[in-house]
């Protein structure tokens, strides 16, 4: 699902892949759907199990590594009049 403020998407990832470093200049939520992922957000890290929810705050740098083969559900709300 696809708006103009607001995105809901799923993503596959092998184990021991890394989605690298990065940000969105909206709130994000990460709900691990299958398998489990790591999560680094504001210089933390968080343990994501299947059935596991993290919010990160818009423009905190954040990346993901799976520990094993995983999906998850990436949600994006960007403030109103904000570019992305």
């Amino acid at each position: 699902m696809k708006y103009d403020d607001f995105r809901i998407g799923l993503t596959a990832i092998q184990a021991n892949a890394t989605i690298h470093e990065h940000h969105s200049a909206g709130c994000i939520s990460v709900q691990t759907v299958k398998g489990h992922l790591r999560m680094h957000a504001g210089g933390r890290e968080f343990d994501l199990p299947a059935g596991r929810v993290l919010v990160v705050d818009r423009a905190m740098p954040d990346d993901v590594v799976a520990t094993e083969d995983s999906a998850f559900l990436l949600t994006i709300a960007w403030p109103e009049g904000a570019g992305h």
